[in-house]
Parts: structure tokens; sequence; C-alpha cells
């Protein structure tokens, strides 16, 4: 049998510092994608400490664990007040965004199946729609119809009311959605799933937290949540912009008939019966407890006046950004703003950021779909501190000779590699420094899907142990 040496807790710290050093450091404001940052040093403390304090309780058996099944309540019965949810509104704490749209897909198609006998079910999701619901309907045998955009990057509700069908169990809506920050026209999806009997699933995962504050400030945000009657269920975040750590998510139902097709009971073996409201069966409550202390310590107007720094921030943003000469692309109703450029090479513009410390999320787009090649920023408060720093040396940059005039240097070379091997080596992925993320995006650019998505599945097959 193979053994491991031992090492001393000094070794082992020194070793975590050494694996980390290519990291970029998520604090400081200068990450716009992957931490939502209140840059509230107390807060961060609570919560470490609050983690730690529940890291060994499980949320698999409430009754050795009462306060466990009182802080989920207790949770809920605030987040649903976010979303007009009602004494029936019902939910529950999950470990991420992925495991509530699961749950409320898995949901949705035994409701459907039980009410309607739907064998073959299908849902209709936007371009925009988050991949997490194409992960589970691939899970749970359900075939997805993609609904077009408009030129706004919103659903294109009419392609959705021309795609459904008798096998039809859910209808898909972003509040926002994650690329561009739009907010879907949830009222009028909500009306087709009344008139068609239909389930509509609002994904408000990232922007759950800051809408209803949004509102409060005075800005224009349409409805999308439980006021409008066509809404069975919606999934918002916790560790996202209700600053907890990671991870935390609540999937809210409008009634208790709905959230029963979520339940599993096992009774049909020797052991206890098995009881679980989500996917995850044993789990640390640590998340949990770090998320009741982040909301009781915040309130409500806390998280209305971290909402107006992140207003304040993107103000500066998108002003400092247009006057550079960038393109906003859709309408950013929410906290996050993606934008393009026709003349200015994004690939080598987010790569010399990062060079910088800072992190802008390059989203590839596609050739083949007709999306165009943007930067995503998730605007958190902390960037209120950062913003014109931010803009700054974006427009520095954007002088630059490398930056400026716009080429595709993609080396012919690696279209004809067909060594996994030597193309991940070309691709900088091999020694994990993941220098070349410019030529990896460009390939995503101008590859169709499938190859994309065949080629990574290679890709990460050999990266992983």
């Amino acid at each position: 049998m193979t053994s491991w040496e031992k090492l001393s807790k000094e070794e082992i710290l020194r070793r975590l510092d050494e694996l980390s050093s290519d990291d970029l450091e998520p604090e400081g404001g200068k990450l716009f994608s992957h931490i939502y940052d209140p840059g509230i040093d107390e807060l961060k403390k609570l919560a470490e400490e609050a983690y730690i304090k529940y890291l060994e309780k499980t949320m698999l058996n409430f009754s050795i664990y009462p306060s466990v099944l009182k802080m989920e309540r207790e949770i809920v019965s605030i987040v649903k007040t976010l979303f007009n949810g009602g004494d029936e509104t019902v939910g529950n704490y999950t470990y991420g965004g992925t495991e509530s749209i699961f749950l409320a897909l898995k949901t949705a198609r035994d409701y459907m199946k039980k009410k309607r006998g739907i064998a073959k079910p299908n849902i209709i999701v936007p371009y925009t729609g988050h991949p997490a619901f194409i992960k589970s309907a691939q899970y749970l045998d359900i075939k997805v119809r993609y609904a077009r955009l408009t030129e706004e990057y919103t659903v294109d509700v009419d392609d959705v009311n021309e795609k459904i069908d008798d096998n039809t169990v859910a209808l898909i809506g972003s509040a926002p959605s994650y690329p561009y920050g739009t907010i879907d026209d949830i009222r009028a999806l909500s009306d087709i799933a009344l008139e068609k009997d239909i389930w509509l699933h609002v994904d408000a995962c990232i922007g759950g937290f800051v809408l209803p504050f949004l509102r409060e400030l005075g800005e224009e945000i349409p409805p999308f949540d439980f006021t409008l009657e066509g809404v069975k269920s919606l999934s918002v975040d916790l560790h996202k912009y209700g600053y907890s750590p990671k991870g935390g998510s609540i999937i809210l139902y409008r009634s208790r008939e709905l959230r029963l097709h979520q339940i599993y009971v096992n009774a049909s073996w020797p052991g206890y019966p098995l009881v679980n409201t989500t996917v995850l069966s044993s789990r640390s409550a640590g998340p949990l407890a770090a998320a009741y202390a982040t909301l009781k310590y915040l309130g409500y107007d806390g998280y209305l006046n971290l909402t107006r720094q992140i207003l304040n921030a993107k103000k500066v943003i998108i002003e400092g950004l247009l006057e550079i000469g960038f393109k906003i692309l859709g309408k950013p109703i929410s906290s996050i703003v993606a934008f393009t450029s026709n003349d200015i090479d994004l690939y080598i513009l987010a790569e010399k950021m990062k060079e910088r410390g800072w992190y802008l999320q390059l989203q590839p787009g596609s050739a083949q779909l007709g999306f165009p090649t943007s930067i995503h920023l998730t605007i958190s408060p902390i960037h209120s501190k950062t913003a014109h720093q931010f803009i700054e040396e974006i427009k520095e940059l954007s002088g630059d000779p490398r930056v400026w005039s716009y080429k595709p240097e993609i080396p012919e070379e690696i279209f004809s590699l067909d060594d996994l091997d030597r193309l991940m080596d070309a691709l900088g992925l091999k020694d994990l420094k993941f220098s070349r993320m410019d030529l990896v995006n460009r390939l995503i650019h101008v590859l169709p899907p499938d190859v994309v998505e065949t080629t990574f599945r290679e890709i990460v097959n050999e990266l992983f142990p």
C-alpha cells in the first residue's frame, strides 16, 4: 500500500502560500467576476466565525441539530419577502444556483407529469439563460429548446410562444441574465405561462439581492417576482449579492403544493428513513450559519446602502467606458455591465489588465451563433472605491498599439494539431499558468460550439486527476 508524507502545520501553510502564488488577489476591488465584495472586514470575520461554529454540524438530520432547521426557516422567511412571496410561499437553502435550478426543473417536470401526464418533457430557455439549465436538463432527461433574443439581448417572447408544444413543462426567464445584465420580459412570460398552464421559473440568482434595493433607490425595475401570477419558482444566490461565503442559494416556490415534488424520501432500506429537501445529503451547516449571520448583520438598510454603492460605481464605469469609445451591450438594469468594441482587441485588453492585477471576464461570444465578443463586469460595492482607477487604466491601455487595431491572431498550425498534449501546450494550459487565454478565447469565438464543447471535455479530462 502506498503512503504519503506527514507535514507540519507550518510547512502545510507555507505550501498553500506557494500553491496560490499565481492566484489573483480576490479582495481589494480589482476582480469583476467570481467575487461579490461588500468591503466590510467585520462582516467577513463574523461570517468566518459562524462558518467555523457550524462546520462539523450536518444539514442532513435536522432532528439532531434543530438549530439548522430554525436558521433555514428564518432565512427563507426573510428572502421571500424581497420577492413579494405570500404566506404560502416556501423555499429551501441549497449549496448554489445550479442546485437551485436543478431542483426547480426537477420539481416542474414531476409536477407537470402528474398534472398532464407529460412523458417527454421540454423546456424553453433563452440563449442568455445560464448553462445550469442545460446541464440540469441533461441530467433530468429534459429536452431544451432555445429561444431567440431581441436586439436588446432579452428573450424574444414571440419566439418562446411559437416553441411551446404539449410537452413543454417550463419556461425560463432571467432577472437578470449573466452575460449582459439584461432582464427578460417576465410579465409577458407570466402571461404566456398562465394562458398555456405551464411552469415559469425566474432565475434571479445573480440579481435577486440587488433588484429590490435598486427599486427602493428609485431605479425603474420591471416586475419579475411573485407579484406576477405565472411565476411558480424563483432562485436567488446568497453567495452572490447576499454577500455570504460560498456556497449558498435559495429556491422559492409559490406554494407548498408545488414544493412537494422536490422532496425525496426513502424508507425502503434497512437504515434510517432518508429525507432530502435538496440534491445534496450530508453537507456542512457552515455556509448556512454564515449566510444567517450575514443577513442579520447587514439587515435591510445594510443591503440598501451596499446597493447604493454598486449604483454609484456602475455610473462611473458606464460613463467612463462610453467616453473611451466602448459600446454597452443591451440595457444593463442590474449590477452587470457588458461592453464591446469594433476597434479595440478585447482579448489582449483583458490579458493586459490581468497583468495589472485586474480580472475582467472575457466573453468570447460565438461567430457561429452571432454573439459578439465582449467583456463582462460584475460590479460589487467595493468597486465604488476603485471605479475611477479602473477607468483610468482601461483608458491608458486602450491607447496601447498592441490593443488597438483588432487582428484575429490565431496561428494556422493550431488547427492542424491533432495531438491533445501538443494542443494544450500551444494554448498555455499544460503548465496550469493559463498564459494564453487570449488564444483560447479567440478559438472559442471562431469554432462551432459543439467542437468547443468536445475539445474542452477532452482538455478538462486531462487537466483533472
